[in-house]
């Protein structure tokens, strides 16, 4: 796919509604769980499973149940099936380029390795968890066998390899006779993962006729993936009459499609429509595009043209997806041309955003140059926004500038940036700047950070003797900021002992404030005197 990054900050698909976790954090999470389960072979599975025999899938499960119904605790029955090429369960992988959606202990992959080989997993498991008394069905998961796994310490009764048309009849039964809850849709998921041509007339079935909204959502997602259905999923675009998000995803799902032709579908589907919602989902959508070409030239067109300034936004968003060096000349020319403030935001994002290295180089003649001070400031954090690499850039943009609000602005994207590099600036313009403001700034930001070095030099600035008083106070309220352990008896200290008195009554005041044990007995002492 062409959105490619690293595992911690894989973009979820916005296709599956049914997914049980949102953009960035939580994607990171599944990625270390996935890396911190151990593999094992899909033999050592199987042989700590109970066989039971059968002369098809409906006999197997039947004696599952009733070995099950013997015992006093919940159960699971589970059987292979044919499994869809090109999509991973649970891989262990490090790093990831595409999309990944958990749902429930699932974790679905769809994209490539580091190294552009396609991440699939063909050793795939319905499990069906069932409690001992009454026989129903709690829960499904479809689980990779080559994933050690605990299974909750219930036992597993071994159903082996069920064929495609009893495992996709069973699982259409289990999706239609369960309530609307994660049960159903987690039917559809296994239905899905099938290679079978069957798939794709049940999931139009399911898109065409379920009441529940997730299921007809994860539905136009996985015929996306199946491929070779543009024309129904252009349908669900064009329908005024479906609902929004739906027509949206069918939107994304032919775009992250793999059958050739998909971009010029876009383009007259964002021809015809008029929801600028729906717009907007077709020009991200064409970011996803394998046809990178065609996706670039779609999206400068309505980067460039589209009236509408949203629509122009969007394209400029998705353009920062392709590391390209003629796409980050052609942002600034839509920077330098178009004259709506919101655009060349979006513009100072993308140039953030992209890996070419000519980027870095435009947004910091932008963070030098740009007449307008709110535009300045922007792409000054945007500047920042690219990490490390950065920061001998912003010390000299600092050194040379003479207005003190860019100096602000330059002192505090430094701040976000992790490194030794930037304490020593702060702590150099903590101690010398020339104008008093900037000072207690660099203070303030060294208030932030953690480590022994930035609470040693506050606690010398708060206590030195020739200090300038606003550096004083600014230092006992950053000391104020610390951790209760680190501050509250420096801050007792202070109070007790400095000299100057408004600098004592901000240390005071700070310990009034922190509700700390140690502060309660020291305005006692302080009281009783």
């Amino acid at each position: 796919m062409q959105k490619s990054k690293m595992l911690q900050s894989v973009m979820l698909s916005l296709a599956i509604a049914i997914t049980a976790c949102a953009h960035g954090d939580h994607a990171s999470a599944a990625a270390a769980a996935a890396e911190s389960m151990q593999s094992q072979t899909p033999a050592t599975t199987v042989q700590s499973f109970t066989a039971v025999e059968g002369a098809d899938l409906a006999a197997r499960l039947e004696a599952a149940s009733r070995r099950g119904r013997a015992g006093q605790t919940p159960y699971w029955s589970a059987y292979v099936f044919d499994v869809r090429p090109g999509v991973a369960i649970d891989p262990a992988i490090h790093e990831f380029h595409g999309s990944m959606n958990t749902i429930g202990d699932t974790a679905v992959f769809v994209g490539t390795t580091a190294s552009g080989m396609t991440v699939e997993t063909r050793n795939l498991a319905v499990f069906l968890l069932r409690e001992p008394g009454n026989n129903q069905i709690t829960r499904m998961e479809v689980y990779n066998l080559e994933r050690k796994r605990e299974y909750s310490g219930y036992p597993v009764y071994w159903l082996g390899r069920s064929n495609n048309e009893e495992s996709l009849n069973y699982l259409r039964a289990l999706s239609d006779a369960a309530p609307m809850n994660m049960l159903s849709e987690r039917a559809v998921l296994g239905i899905s993962l099938h290679d079978d041509p069957r798939v794709t007339s049940l999931l139009k079935n399911f898109i065409r006729t379920s009441q529940n909204q997730r299921i007809r959502s994860s539905s136009i997602y996985w015929l996306g993936q199946v491929g070779g259905e543009q024309a129904f999923l252009a349908d669900l675009v064009r329908s005024e009459t479906e609902e929004k998000k739906l027509r949206r995803q069918a939107a994304h799902a032919i775009g992250e499609s793999r059958d050739r032709g998909a971009l010029v579908t876009l383009q007259n589907l964002y021809d015809v429509v008029k929801d600028v919602e729906v717009r907007r989902a077709i020009i991200q959508a064409a970011g996803n595009s394998q046809e990178q070409d065609a996706a670039v030239a779609f999206l400068l067109k309505v980067a460039k043209t589209d009236p509408e300034r949203q629509a122009r936004r969007t394209a400029v968003q998705q353009l920062a997806e392709f590391d390209r060096a003629n796409v980050v000349e052609e942002l600034m020319k839509i920077y330098s041309s178009d004259p709506d403030g919101e655009v060349k935001r979006a513009v100072l994002h993308a140039l953030a955003e992209t890996k070419s290295p000519g980027a870095r180089a435009r947004l910091l003649n932008l963070a030098r140059t740009e007449a307008d001070p709110e535009l300045r400031k922007r792409a000054i954090h945007m500047l920042a926004e690219r990490g490390e690499a950065v920061i001998g850039d912003l010390i000299s943009l600092y050194d040379a500038e003479r207005v003190s609000e860019v100096r602000r602005t330059v002192l505090q994207s430094l701040s976000e940036i992790r490194g030794s590099r930037v304490e020593d600036k702060l702590f150099e313009v903590a101690r010398a700047d020339e104008s008093l403001d900037l000072r207690r700034q660099a203070i303030r930001l060294l208030g932030e950070r953690a480590g022994k070095r930035s609470l040693e030099f506050l606690s010398a600035t708060a206590q030195s003797t020739d200090a300038n008083t606003e550096v004083q106070i600014q230092a006992v309220r950053a000391i104020s900021q610390r951790k209760g352990e680190e501050a509250v008896p420096l801050l007792i200290k202070i109070a007790r002992t400095h000299a100057n008195q408004l600098v004592r009554k901000q240390a005071i005041r700070a310990l009034g404030e922190s509700g700390d044990p140690r502060a309660v007995e020291f305005f006692r002492e302080v009281l009783a005197k």
